[in-house]
C-alpha cells in the first residue's frame, strides 16, 4: 500500500498546499493504515485456517500415487486408471465452470484402491499440504501432477503388456494430463506398446 500514500503525497507537492489537499493526505494515510491491518488479519486468519484444518499430507498421497501406479497389474491396474481418471475429470469440470470451492474438490476415494469405500457420489473437499514444505494446501489434480504415478503406470504398462481396455484409459490419461493434442498422445502410446512388445520378447527368450 506503500505506492497509494506515496501517489496521494506527491499530488500534494504538486497542487495548492491548502487545507483540501492535506486532508486528503491525512485521509489515504488512514485508508493506508487500515488496509494494511486488513492485509495482516487476512494472512494470520489464513495462517489459522492451514494450522487448524486436517489436511491429508501431499508427500504420503504423492508416495501412495507412485507405489500404486508401479506395483498394480491386471484388472487391479485398469481399475487404478478409471478411479484417477474419474477424479481428474471431476476437477476439471469444476475448474471449467463452478464456484472457487468447487475447484478444490477431490474425490479421496479415487485415490487408491483401498480408499474406495464410498459411493463415487459422495465428493470430498480434500485438500493436501505439508507444513514443513510451506506453500498453499493443493487439490488432487495438483499432486498427481507433481507425483511420477504417470510415469509409473506407463513403466508398468512396459513391463507388462497392456490389453485394448488399458490402452483407452491410458490415452485418456494422457488428454488430461500431457500437452501436444491427440495425435502426439497416439504416437507414445504406439512407442509404449512397441517397448512393451520388445520387452515380451525378450522375457520369452531369456525364460527358454
Amino acid at each position: 500500500m506503500s505506492w497509494l500514500k506515496s501517489a496521494v503525497s506527491k499530488a500534494v507537492e504538486v497542487g495548492n498546499k491548502n487545507n483540501l489537499t492535506r486532508a486528503v493526505k491525512n485521509y489515504a494515510d488512514t485508508v493506508v493504515h487500515q488496509a494494511g491491518q486488513a492485509v495482516a488479519g487476512g494472512a494470520k486468519i489464513l495462517q489459522d485456517r492451514i494450522a487448524t484444518r486436517n489436511f491429508k499430507s501431499a508427500k504420503q498421497t504423492i508416495k501412495r500415487l507412485e507405489e500404486a501406479a508401479v506395483s498394480c497389474r491386471g484388472q487391479e491396474r485398469a481399475l487404478l486408471m478409471r478411479r484417477w481418471l474419474a477424479v481428474l475429470k471431476e476437477a476439471e469440470k469444476s475448474a471449467a465452470g463452478s464456484s472457487e470451492d468447487n475447484k478444490l474438490k477431490s474425490l479421496e476415494q479415487y485415490l487408491l484402491p483401498d480408499d474406495a469405500r464410498e459411493g463415487p457420489r459422495k465428493v470430498n473437499t480434500i485438500l493436501y499440504y505439508d507444513a514443513d514444505v510451506g506453500g498453499e494446501p493443493l487439490p488432487f489434480r495438483d499432486i498427481f501432477l507433481q507425483s511420477q504415478a504417470l510415469e509409473g503406470i506407463t513403466l508398468s504398462m512396459i513391463l507388462h503388456s497392456p490389453n485394448e481396455d488399458e490402452i483407452a484409459l491410458l490415452l485418456e490419461l494422457f488428454g488430461l494430463c500431457l500437452t501436444g493434442g491427440k495425435e502426439v498422445h497416439i504416437a507414445i502410446l504406439s512407442s509404449i506398446q512397441d517397448l512393451a512388445t520388445v520387452f515380451t520378447k525378450y522375457k520369452e527368450e531369456v525364460l527358454v
